[in-house]
């Protein structure tokens, strides 16, 4: 499909220019609060939705409000306005629908029983 091409280019720069791991205790975060870009959480709330340590929670949030990635109204945390959080909640909603459409494509065991074809000229 075809796309707008500065468009993309500006939000594949925008979403690598975030400065945190995939898989990380901060992309956990960032990820959970930019697909609710207007609510505010308790961190004990956050804690309930993400795999994150309690420990780890706090300074995880510290660190990323220094980044102006969250912003800190206490006792509440949120995404901040920041272009990239647009990015990483659109990146995340086209993951979801990609991962709903296509849920049932399960190759588990599939190695068991392939076959390779240049076994079978």
């Amino acid at each position: 499909m075809p796309v707008e091409f500065d468009k993309y280019r500006q939000t594949r720069d925008t979403v690598e220019s975030l400065p945190i791991d995939p898989g990380s205790n901060a992309h956990q975060l960032l990820s959970f609060l930019a697909q609710h870009p207007d609510l505010g959480f308790k961190p004990a709330e956050i804690a309930e939705s993400v795999d994150i340590p309690r420990g780890s929670l706090n300074p995880t949030l510290s660190r990323l409000e220094q980044q102006g990635l969250v912003e800190h109204e206490p006792p509440y945390w949120s995404a901040s306005d920041d272009d990239r959080i647009e990015a990483v909640a659109a990146t995340m909603y086209s993951m979801d629908a990609f991962e709903e459409r296509y849920a049932d494509d399960d190759f588990t065991g599939w190695e068991e029983t392939d076959v390779d074809p240049r076994d079978h000229r």
